[in-house]
Parts: structure tokens; sequence; C-alpha cells
């Protein structure tokens, strides 16, 4: 099997307003582990963009630096669209973060891209399953950035942290290690067939899930019964909610049926119980 992982570098964190200034992808074999191809280009947003100096002392990105040698997002669209195709995808924290980043830097220019129909392996998704509930040698809490997992693993830190190139290569690396441990049937969930554009909710089988607020790990079913108007201020009110959620959530309070409809007919059976899912399976949100 062909995988393709990816990684970005930012002007910041808001996944809807954020520019990506450096996108990365290597593609490459699932049995013998060889890199195939890879791509690896600093992105020129479009228009006014500053980067401020906290995320420029971390990827040592600078604006001049991409005046110079950036390119368009746009003009390299093709060629992403077209080194994508057909693979699944894989990542460190991308399903959290850089998916959704992806997204909306292309919708801004008109541009689109098949999230769906894919797997999306996230490493640090298993990493944090992997490590639950295990503590260093002074009991504190293991730390799971890409950095702490590659060096548990390998014994020694990799070079070339927030370049998201070298990023890529040692996710590749960490990804390997976890399914040595543990086999493709760990490492393969069906919560990596949904990536979620405003980090509202996440898919577990045939439900959906809160993953943050005064209802986190609740699913959208329950909470048809549980607190109705909760499910409509998100819908209606919270700023940040993407048409994506709308129209999953829709449904469930008896609006609009559209094409993003989930696949399961609100039941009005037994209430699920909460805590079907655990703080491991939200933990890139």
């Amino acid at each position: 099997m062909q995988l393709v992982c990816f990684d970005t570098e930012t002007t910041g964190l808001d996944v809807q307003k954020e520019h990506i200034i450096q996108l990365s992808l290597v593609k490459f074999d699932t049995e013998s582990w060889q890199v195939l191809d890879q791509r690896d280009w600093y992105i020129l947003p479009e228009g006014e963009f500053t980067i401020p100096a906290e995320a420029e002392a971390v990827h040592h990105i600078s604006k001049d630096f991409l005046l110079e040698h950036g390119v368009s997002l746009k003009s390299v669209y093709d060629d992403f669209i077209a080194f994508t195709k057909g693979c699944d995808m894989l990542s460190y924290n991308g399903n959290g973060y850089d998916a959704p980043l992806l997204h909306y830097n292309l919708k801004r220019l008109g541009l689109d891209f098949a999230f769906e129909g894919r797997t999306w392996y996230d490493a640090l998704l298993l990493e944090r399953i992997h490590t639950a509930g295990m503590v260093d040698e002074n009991g504190e809490k293991l730390h799971n950035n890409l950095t702490s997992a590659y060096t548990r693993y390998y014994g020694h830190p990799f070079e070339g942290a927030h370049n998201s190139l070298d990023d890529v290569m040692a996710t590749i690396e960490v990804f390997k290690a976890q399914v040595a441990v543990h086999g493709w049937s760990w490492a393969q969930r069906d919560e990596f067939g949904f990536i979620c554009f405003d980090r509202w909710l996440m898919k577990k089988g045939d439900y959906y899930y809160l993953t943050q607020g005064a209802h986190k790990n609740e699913s959208i079913e329950s909470m048809v019964r549980i607190d109705r108007s909760y499910l409509e201020w998100i819908v209606d009110k919270c700023q940040w909610t993407d048409d994506q959620t709308r129209n999953i959530i829709n449904p469930y309070i008896g609006r609009y049926t559209s094409p993003f409809s989930p696949s399961l007919t609100p039941s009005r059976g037994k209430k699920r119980p909460k805590g079907t899912i655990s703080d491991a399976d939200l933990c890139l949100f």
C-alpha cells in the first residue's frame, strides 16, 4: 500500500484564518517503508499576510524568504492533486490541525480536495492511545509531541524539527515503529475516515461525537434528548461553525436534509451512555 504523509508550517494556529507557508508531502510504500516520491513547497499566501515573531521563531520562515522563494498554492494545486490521487494520508496531528487548515486555505482560493473516501492515519492519536496511563521516570505524564515520540522509539531526537519536510520523515518513522509494535489492525481505526474542518465533531462507527465544550464526549444522537438547544447554538450562533458541521447536525434536530446528512437516522431508542469514547479518542482536538 502507498501512503502520502504530509505536514505544514503556517502563520499561526487558527485553522480557519491562518496561511500555509510550507507544504510537504512524501509518498512511501508501507511494506518496504521506502520513499517513492516527495514534494516540498514554500507557499506565498495571496494578498496581505504577516508572520508573527513567535511563529517565525519556531519554523524560521520569514516573509522576505517567501517573497523571494515562495510559490502560490494555486500554482502547485494540480501537482498536489495528482500526487495524492488514490492515496490514503498520514500525519502527526494532521486530522485536528493540518487537514482542516488545508481545507480552508484551498477554500479561500475556490479550490477543493477529496477529503472523504480516504483513511487519514494520525500518528499522534495512535501515540496517545499507545502511551495512555504511562508516566516518565519522574512520575509525570509522557509528552507526545513528535520529537518526544521519535525519541522514545529511536533513543535520540530527530534533526530538523519544525521544518515540515523533516517532520514528515520523522512521522513516517514513528508510524513505522507504531505498526511494528501493535500491527496494522490496531492502526486502522474507523475514526480515521472523517475529517472535521471546524473541529467540533469526530465520527466513531456510525455516530458523531462532540469534541469540546460542556458536552464533550457526548454523541449528537444523545444530545437531541439531553440539550437540543446546545446543538441549535452550535448551528445558529457559534461563529466558527463550518457548513460541514451544520449539515451533519441539522437532520438530527429536524432541519433540512443535505447531501452531507448523517448515514444513521437518529433513533428514538435508549440513550447512548456518555463516555462511549475516551479522551484518547478525542486527543486530536
